[in-house]
This record gives C-alpha cells, structure tokens and sequence, in this order.
C-alpha cells in the first residue's frame, strides 16, 4: 500500500498546521480490479452493504446506526471461510426480495435469494443455487410491475409505467449476467411454484433453453474463453425487449494452459528457444480486456408456444481504451409522465423510447501518475423491425464524449429519474486537511454533478454539491460504491475497505434559481415537496426526505414550508380524497419536528419544534383514538372485552382537554383570586396565540377529531355508569373510569355542544385556510381563534398550580 505524500504548506514554527492530501493510481484500483463493495438502498430506508472480509450481507435502519445481519444460506453457515464478501447485492423496488453472491475462494460461487417477512429486518433465505468457477454474477436487475410516482413542476402527481419485460401474475423478474456472457431470467413466486431459471447465450442467437455448454466451448475468439468483467442490464418503460451492454475479457483456454503445465523442463530439452508451433505463445498477445462493448438484445414474453427468452447479439461498440470501470443505462421517464392512463400515445410515437448508455474509460499509462479518464454516451432509440430494413429492436443514433480533467476523477454514476440525468460524482486529486484546532474531522474531497444525456455537459437547472469524507491520519474516504434514497432525496457513499470502509451520506443537487448558480428557499422546498408527495403516494419510507429536514443547517422556514407545499399540492390532486393522507402528513410532521428538536441546542427554535411534534403527535393521536372507539363500538354501547383499554384511552383525552383549556385560561384571562402566600403568585406564562397547541380548537380537522373523541368518551362513560359490576375487575375499571371523567373538572355534558358550535363555525373558513394545519405561526391572522377560547375557557374549572 503506498502512503501518501503529505507536504506542509505553512510556514515553520506554530502556524505549521495546513497538510494537503494527494491521490494516486492506487487509490483506484477499485474501479480497475472490479472489487467495488455493493450498497442498495431499499424503499423501507435499509442501506444494504456486503460485509468488508466477510460473506455477509448487512442491513442498517437509516438515519439510526443500528446494524442486522441477513442469514446465511447453508452452504456459507457450514465453510464461510470458502466464499469471499458478496460482490452483487441487489434489492426489489418493491422491497420484498434480495439477491446477493458471493464468489468462492478456489470454489463454485454461491447466489442466494432472501425473501422479506413481516418486519424490516426479518429476512428469509428463500432459495440459493450454486454458480460453477468462472460463470459468477457479475450484475443484478430487477423487472418492476410497480408504477413509481413522480410529481411535475406545477404540482401534478402521475404514475410511470411498469419497467422492463411483464409477468402475467405482475411479479417482479430477477435478472442476472454472468461472467460466461449468460444471462438469467429468474421467475418467482407466486408466478411459478418455486424459483425458476431460463438461461440464454448473450454471444449468440438464441431462441430455447439450451443446457448451457461446457466453459470450454462458449462462444469466443480463437484462442481464448471470453468472459465477462462488467455488464450493465437496460430496461425501459413498457418495453418487453431489454438490451444488455458487456465488457469482455480474453482468457487462456484450457488447450492452452494445458499445453503451458505439460512443458518438460527436463535438462535434456534445450529450453533456450521455445517450440516454434507452441499455440500458447501465438496467442497470449491476445489474452486481455478487449476493446470493445458486446451488446444483445434480450426479449423476454409469457405466451402459448412463444420461446420465453430471445437473445439478439448487435454488432459491439469500438473504443481505444482498454480498461473500463463504468457502465450504466438510462432510460428518461420525462415521455412517460404526462401520459394519461389508458390513452393509447400517437401513431407516430407508439413504441418509440430512448435508451442511454455511458460508459467510464481509464488510461493507467505506465503507473506513474494518475490514470486519464474519459466518459462516453451512447445514445439508443427504440425500432419496430417490422418497419425498416433491420431486424434490430435498438439503433444506435449517436454516439459524444467528455475528455478528462486533470484536477479529478470520475468515482461514481448513478441515473437520476427525477434530475432527468446522470449524477456524477468527481473527487478532487489533492485538497486540504482539516486543521488540528478544528472539531470536524471532514473535508470536502470532490463534488456532485448533473450531467445531462446525450452530451455529458453540466445541467443548467441543477448545482453542484460538495462530496464530504471524513479525514484521519492524511487518509480520505474516496468513494468506492454509491446508491440512492428511494426518494432521490441523498447518496449513500461506500469507501474502499482498503482505507476504513465507512459509510457516508452525502446531500444532493438542488434546482437552482432561473439559470443563477444559486438556490432560492423557493426551489429548495419545492423540490423537497415533490419528493415528499411522490414518497406518501408510492408508499415509500420518507426517512431520507426527513433527515433533510431535520439538519440544523436548513432553515426552520424552508422546514415548514416544505410541509405546507406538501399538503397544498395533495390538497389540490386528491379528487376530495384529502382527509385519508392529513395523517400521513401529520406523521411525517412529527418525525421532522422531533429530529430538528433533537439536533438543536438548547433556545427559541428547539423549544418552538417541541411544541410542534406534541401537537402533531396528539392530532395522530386522537385519530387512533377515534378508530379504537369506533372499533368497539356496537351501536349505543363498547365491547367490554377492551375496557381497560378503552379507560386508558379515555384517560389520555381527558389529559389533552385538560392541557389544552388550560393554556385557553392562562391566554384568555383568569378568575381573580387573593394569594394568600407569595408561592400562589407565580403562575405559570401563558403560551402566545400561535403556539401549535391552539390548532386543537381552531383547525377544522383537528378540532372535528377533538369533539369525535370526546363524544365517544361521553359515551363510553353513560354506557359503564348504567351496567352493574359483576367481578372485583369490572368494579375497579368501573370506579376508573369515573374518577377519571368526573373528577377532571371538565364538564363533558357543555362542552359537547359547544365544540360542535364552535366546529360549525370554524368550517365556514375560506378554503385557503385548510393547509394552515402545517403553519402554526400564521394563525394569529384567524379571527375565529380568539372567539374560541374566550368561549371555551369559562367551562372548565382546572385549579391552576
């Protein structure tokens, strides 16, 4: 392992503290030798990783630290010393399956399907198969019959088409490329009764399922086995036919090698001038990484006698460089967002896609410097051959480079669907170490761009962001592997193991304002909305969405602001459907003022974010509370089974009244009273008129949950009051629950009616007011607000303390 060169910049003496960092070829070897460490990052918000020198795949619950380990498939349990770390992990976008391999050590490689069961980190291996040496998984996809959400500019939620190839029962397709240039189109349950396997050759035409040919004899060039080093699979959006892009590499034969070990070395044998019709030395000049890129055409269907799998080869793609580290496919959804369910495109349209490819060139030179890196698009448009002269269903249009930088390297790229293009992620070869006196042990090693497709160019609407790694004895964190939220909302970043193999999470481009370099509070939670609304509506976990917001860097109005825009674009696209997501709003409301109330110090803020998540919690709340009711409701009466039950929750309504007309009486005005000891006197401060707290009685939804809850307490009382006690538990529920109601203080008799007055009054408010719910701070504006507690207040008789 090098070390690196760590020159002082300063002066001598006590100003001796700048030390600057360098890279070197070394640093990534990752990228040529293939042995990246693969992170997915699932819809639940798990970041799934390998293990860092064992075969194991691990699960964290993001943003806690909290770590699970998948089981083991047999094979591992019984000689985990045989197989390495997997090098392919892969996750559903459904969530529900996982596959990972894991390649052995001088051994058959061993890929594993885990099933989710009914918790996040409860995983069942549900079937393993063994993969022969030298026929190993070099990438994983998955089909998806799921149609993801995504949300425009203007605010309007639409659903993208199913990816890839369809099953008849919709069940998501695995597909594997391996390094015999095969791939395998794995269909699971419940569409078949167990996992099966369709192989095909992606050299060669294939129409059936062929028993798959000795390694000896698959298709390659003379003198040499063609495998596989890197592989990318490309799916488009309602497009049966796939196209997948192969990085080959030349190997010996077994002829050859076979030849090179039976060599007599035998003192009899002149071993100065080799055998002149040696086939070994005739054809190492062609072993090696070839320079080109094998493309096939793969088209998968489920119909009566139709072959399932048919595999086209398309003439390969020339490039002078002959070590590649990245490929990657995408596909816009931009064609697909505006079309209208059921509306068939235009006859001019129909069935025409783009298809983008991009690959990662490196030029190592003779090691003594940094490799020259070189990026390239490929850019594919989708063909009916029954209408041109091919019989090809992907064209290749056009083909743009970007030349290198000399300042940075290319460590990552991932397609961003909801930038429209590649994030691009470059660290810098040489920058600054954080100072000694410094408590933050990051530095900024790179930056994230958008490039857009075709031409590889930095996108206008988007900035770039900084790639923070963590700093520790001249060493940085160069990214190795990188995956995005299931909101687009972050990056998680996997270093080399070679140096830590630490875990980052790095933020991401925002929409910048009208072509400036600079980004407006506006388009920050507008574009933090957006992705809010398309995570509740395709059901994915906000957990990402709400890390953003909850870091004391952003601020409190960009926060509440977000929320407001979220439930304003719901409001105005859910076709009177609005009160189903309000507590999914309000949850997700919770969780970002209770992470901001956590990370902040002590002050107005987090004192303010408090009260926030309280309120927000006991909206949810008493909607829980209203369901149990209702559950056990049988008309005028309660199931008595859950009566404790029900005495809890009657008992946690009484204490929110109580709190809540409590803060009416501090702000409205007391009785006078005669201390009769200076301790009497110090009451407690009143709340101001805008604390959340008041949303209780203001806000139409809350304070309609409010009255419901408390009915249903009413109820449940007049209807244990009539009953007879039969047992000792009975009794003791009974006495409970009247202590509880009557000796409150509040009189539930006046305040049913009143709440439903002052509710019939506050759904007289314009509609404008509906999504003040997530604005707090702006109630002061609301003339009802102080009607409603000047009326409240003198019903209850709470001794104050």
């Amino acid at each position: 392992m090098h070390e690196r060169s760590l020159p002082s910049l300063t002066s001598k003496g006590k100003g001796r503290e700048g030390v600057q960092w360098n890279l070197g070829w070394w640093d990534f070897t990752h990228s040529l030798e293939g042995t990246r460490r693969p992170v997915q990052w699932g819809k639940s918000g798990v970041i799934y990783t390998g293990h860092e020198h064992q075969p194991l795949v691990l699960g964290r619950h993001f943003p806690t630290s909290r770590q699970f380990v998948l089981p083991s498939p047999p094979q591992i349990t019984s000689t985990p010393s045989a197989y390495n770390p997997p090098s392919v992990v892969s996750v559903s976008s459904t969530d529900e399956w996982l596959f990972a391999y894991f390649p052995g050590r001088g051994t058959d490689g061993v890929g594993c399907l885990w099933r989710k069961g009914g918790q996040l980190d409860n995983w069942v291996v549900n079937e393993c198969w063994r993969f022969a040496v030298g026929d190993g998984v070099v990438t994983a996809s998955w089909t998806s019959s799921h149609r993801e959400w995504i949300v425009s500019e203007t605010g309007t939620s639409s659903r993208l088409p199913p990816l890839g190839p369809l099953t008849p029962l919709g069940t998501p397709l695995l597909l594997l490329v391996t390094h015999a240039c095969e791939i395998y189109v794995c269909g699971l349950p419940p569409f078949t009764p167990t996992v099966t396997v369709t192989r095909a050759s992606l050299l060669q035409p294939c129409t059936t399922d062929p028993p798959p040919p000795p390694l000896n004899e698959l298709p390659g060039r003379i003198g040499g086995n063609m495998i596989c080093t890197k592989a990318a699979i490309g799916l488009c959006y309602r497009d049966s036919t796939m196209l997948v892009a192969m990085r080959t590499q030349l190997m010996p034969s077994q002829s050859s090698t076979q030849t090179l070990h039976n060599l007599d070395l035998g003192l009899s044998i002149d071993v100065t001038q080799p055998p002149p019709d040696s086939p070994f030395l005739a054809e190492w000049e062609l072993w090696g990484e070839e320079c080109t890129i094998s493309l096939c055409e793969v088209h998968v269907t489920y119909r009566y006698k139709i072959p399932p799998v048919v595999t086209h080869p398309l003439p390969p793609i020339y490039h002078r460089s002959s070590r590649l580290t990245d490929l990657v496919f995408f596909c816009p959804a931009s064609s697909h967002a505006n079309q209208t369910p059921g509306v068939k495109p235009e006859p001019n349209t129909a069935g025409t896609q783009n298809l983008y490819l991009t690959a990662t060139f490196l030029d190592t030179g003779d090691y003594a410097s940094l490799p020259k890196y070189e990026i390239v698009s490929y850019a594919f448009g989708s063909h009916n051959p029954l209408s041109g002269p091919s019989n090809s269903h992907w064209i290749l249009q056009g083909e743009t480079s970007r030349p290198g930088d000399d300042t940075k390297m290319p460590c990552f790229m991932l397609p961003s669907v909801g930038r429209g293009g590649l994030l691009a992620g470059f660290v810098d070869i040489r920058g600054m170490l954080p100072r000694r006196k410094q408590q933050s042990k990051e530095t900024v090693i790179g930056t994230i761009t958008v490039l857009k497709l075709p031409e590889l160019t930095a996108s206008e609407d988007w900035d770039s962001v900084s790639i923070h790694s963590h700093a520790d004895h001249g060493n940085v964190d160069v990214p190795v592997s990188a995956a995005l939220s299931p909101n687009e909302a972050l990056l998680s970043c996997v270093a080399s193991h070679f140096v830590s193999a630490q875990t980052s999470v790095q933020a991401l481009p925002r929409r910048v304002s009208g072509g400036l370099a600079s980004i407006t509070a506006s388009h920050l939670h507008g574009d933090l909305a957006r992705q809010l609304v398309a995570a509740i509506r395709s059901r994915n976990s906000p957990s990402d969405i709400v890390h953003a917001l909850s870091m004391p860097s952003l601020p409190a109005e960009v926060a509440v602001n977000t929320l407001h825009n979220t439930f304003a674009i719901m409001e105005g696209d859910s076709n009177g459907l609005m009160e189903m997501w309000t507590p999914e709003l309000l949850g997700i409301a919770t969780e970002v003022y209770s992470a901001r109330a956590r990370r902040l110090d002590r002050g107005p803020e987090k004192q303010l974010c408090t009260l926030r998540w309280h309120t927000a919690h006991e909206l949810v709340s008493l909607k829980a509370c209203c369901g149990a009711f209702s559950a056990c409701q049988e008309g005028d009466a309660y199931d008595l089974d859950a009566a404790w039950q029900l005495v809890g929750l009657s008992g946690w309504i009484i204490e929110l009244v109580e709190k809540l007309f409590k803060e009416c009486i501090l702000i409205g005005g007391s009785p006078e009273v005669t201390p009769s000891t200076p301790k009497e006197r110090d009451l407690p401060d009143a709340l101001s008129l805008d604390s959340p707290i008041f949303l209780h009685l203001a806000h139409p939804y809350a304070l309609s949950r409010l009255q419901t809850a408390l009915e249903h307490v009413k109820r449940f009382r007049d209807h244990v009051g009539k009953l007879t006690a039969k047992g000792e538990n009975s009794h003791i529920a009974k006495d409970v629950l009247m202590d509880i109601t009557d000796g409150s203080g509040v009189d539930l008799q006046l305040l049913g009616p009143l709440l439903a007055d002052i509710l019939q009054d506050a759904r007289q408010l314009d509609s404008q007011y509906s999504c003040l719910l997530f604005l707090p701070a702006r109630l002061t504006g609301l003339n009802m607000q102080r009607k409603t507690f000047e009326g409240a207040w003198p019903h209850v008789a709470l001794p104050l303390p």
